[in-house]
């Protein structure tokens, strides 16, 4: 492999594109594409209406088009372009495109360096150990080094090279300061670089584009007032950092993507810790800085305020990286760290992915029945909600995201709404239970509170699973095709309607008819509608209700009649068609609700129904004890095994959890 692999080349380059260039191409349109770049013709849109003909003039996607069609469009745009923009953009594009497929060769040449020149131990182990993690191609192999304001060191070069000219690796530590600006949320704000022996090499503050939204100062330590005077840039940055980077140069830090990003800077070799240490049976779990140096280094970080200290951050990712070197064997995975959680903590409900600006009268509603986000009422249980960046005081703003703490009254209280929420299940990286739930924004009307004399909504033009749900609801048959289930829910709201001007209107008044005094019966037929259900079905409808899961599939039957004759005896307030309303929405909103704990699956401290068999007393749970103890060999022997049932269908467990297509 030969060539230089710097950025210098690129800015004489010709631009002349061939077939070879067509994912060039296509990454170049799309930026051109968002720089509004027009040609005589217009912009991408419109050029492509009047250059092409049949299908091919509404393919706005440009990867879809041949490099011919893209070449001509780029040609055309530079020749209307009089500042040169496009035509320096192009140059970039090409330059990259051609720095790539040399540095595809230089990797594949170090693929085949021979088995016994391969270092057994040393920084070049862990450049190999950090080049073969599942997340490098995606994280560092792709960095946008073709964007604008962004550096490349000018010689990168792989181990097997470095080796041949009898270079010995220089490790160097870096670690960077971030911040939020108006322009970037993780613009650069500080810098420290470290050498292997501690000398600082580089510890600057930095000025960051745009206006400061957010200095994170329990993070950073940071405070506006130290920016007095400040007048270092990134580019000063990057120069100073492509000085000090050579062939042998292997840049080491913790989440160093993260840093190289923040530095808009691409370089090789580098050696990242967080890819070279990990958790047991928690694959997505990256292992803390702070926890690597406790447990192998036998290191406190942070003894002060427990800000972040970039310098500190780097020589430390430096003492981790040289412990490892001096291994015969890569580390083996290390238990998680246990999960010590204030108590007063465990009474709340993390809620993230949630766009700035969001209302709390929303963030409130995911845990209002009468929303439909959650199968039990725990809106009167919530003390109070934490975080920043909400509205109306903030404005909306889709791009960028914040997160909640919702505090309820108690742990349990806290453990029961997030089991009673409507969502799909799941584990973070450190393995504490999460839902993706759908939030209904701004005003929602409920369907089952409507006027008396309001038009009968249109069924037809809701889906066959939204259609199934609200007969459910109503607790009518679900089977049939679409215009069937038309019909009986047409019937069944023109039931609704009668019955309400039959009761004398308001629900809350509290009639004396005497339809009143069978409300308390149990409903004829619902032993039959339940023992038909299936396990997990029965369990799914515990769930919604906020009601124990544990047992065999008579108890969960017989507690779900329990159920539904309570329902019934509350009568007027709580009618039929009105206990489990639909509710209207014309904007929802997927986001994720956590827990703050993992044990499993429950916040420490909360009360464990499922340790023990429900309603069996005192005997069963001696029988239970001997069997475990090897007891009762015969009873053993002799006890059938439960039948597997299938897993119901994505459709059936959607529709279960008030989720429609």
């Amino acid at each position: 492999a030969q060539g230089t692999m710097g950025q210098k080349r690129e800015l004489s380059l010709e631009v002349k594109f061939t077939e070879a260039d067509k994912e060039c191409l296509g990454r170049l349109v799309k930026d051109l594409v968002k720089l509004g770049a027009t040609t005589s013709k217009g912009e991408f849109k419109d050029w492509l209406k009047s250059s092409l003909t049949g299908a091919k003039r509404t393919w706005h996607d440009p990867v879809r088009h041949d490099w011919e069609t893209l070449s001509q469009f780029v040609l055309e745009a530079i020749a209307g372009d009089k500042t040169d923009t496009i035509e320096q953009q192009a140059r970039f594009q090409l330059g990259y495109s051609q720095w790539q497929t040399r540095k595809g060769e230089w990797v594949k040449w170090q693929k085949d360096q021979p088995r016994d020149e391969v270092p057994k131990r040393g920084p070049w182990t862990l450049v190999a150990r950090t080049e073969r993690h599942p997340s490098f191609a995606e994280q560092y192999a792709s960095l946008p080094s073709h964007l604008p304001g962004w550096r490349r060191s000018e010689k990168q070069r792989p181990p097997r090279w470095c080796i041949g000219k009898n270079l010995d690796p220089v490790m160097v530590g870096l670690d960077c300061e971030m911040c939020e600006t108006d322009v970037d949320q993780r613009a650069l704000v500080g810098v420290s670089v470290v050498g292997v022996d501690g000398t600082v090499f580089l510890k600057t503050l930095v000025k960051p584009p745009g206006k400061i939204v957010d200095l994170k100062p329990d993070i950073t330590g940071l405070k506006m007032k130290d920016f007095k005077g400040v007048k270092t840039t990134l580019k000063d940055v990057q120069d100073k950092l492509a000085a000090l980077c050579t062939p042998n140069t292997v840049l080491v830090g913790h989440g160093l993507v993260h840093d190289l990003k923040a530095l808009k800077f691409d370089h090789a070799p580098v050696i990242d810790t967080a890819f070279l240490f990990s958790y047991k049976n928690l694959p997505r779990s990256t292992p803390g800085l702070a926890d690597l140096c406790k447990r192998l280094l036998s290191s406190e970080m942070r003894k002060g305020d427990g800000t972040h200290d970039s310098v500190e951050d780097a020589k430390m990712a430096l003492e981790l990286a040289k412990w490892e070197c001096l291994n015969d064997k890569p580390t083996t995975p290390m238990d998680p760290p246990t999960d010590k959680v204030d108590p007063r903590d465990l009474t709340k409900l993390f809620i993230h992915r949630l766009p700035r600006g969001v209302l709390l009268s929303d963030l409130r509603g995911l845990f209002d029945k009468q929303r439909g986000a959650i199968g039990v009422d725990h809106l009167g249980d919530i003390v109070a909600l934490h975080g920043k960046f909400l509205g109306p005081e903030t404005a909306l703003d889709l791009k960028r995201t914040t997160s909640v703490y919702v505090e309820f009254t108690s742990v349990d209280k806290a453990n029961a709404a997030f089991t009673s929420l409507r969502g799909g299940k799941g584990t973070d990286a450190l393995g504490r239970p999460q839902k993706a739930v759908r939030m209904l924004e701004g005003e929602v009307q409920v369907v089952g509170s409507k006027p008396k004399n309001a038009a009968t909504p249109n069924f037809s033009k809701m889906t066959v699973t939204e259609m199934r749900l609200a007969l459910e609801q109503r607790q009518l048959p679900t089977n049939g095709l679409k215009p069937e289930l038309v019909e009986r829910l047409t019937a069944a709201m023109a039931g609704d309607v009668d019955s309400d001007s039959e009761g004398g209107g308001d629900s809350d008044s509290g009639s004396d008819s005497d339809d009143d005094d069978d409300d308390g019966d149990k409903e004829p037929g619902t032993e039959e509608k339940f023992a038909a259900l299936t396990v997990p079905k029965l369990k799914e409808a515990l769930e919604t209700r906020g009601l124990d899961t544990a047992g065999a599939k008579g108890d969960l039957v017989k507690r779900l009649e329990t159920a539904a004759a309570k329902k019934s005896a509350k009568g007027g307030n709580e009618k039929a068609g009105e206990t489990e309303k639909n509710v209207q929405s014309s904007k929802t909103r997927v986001v994720m609700v956590r827990k703050m704990a993992a044990h499993g699956g429950r916040a420490i401290g909360a009360s464990d129904k499922h340790n023990e068999p429900a309603g069996k007393g005192e005997e069963l749970k001696g029988a239970l004890k001997r069997k475990l103890e090897g007891g009762d060999e015969k009873e053993k022997k002799d006890e059938k095994k439960p039948r597997r049932v299938p897993r119901p269908s994505r459709n059936a467990r959607l529709a279960a959890k008030g989720i429609g297509k």
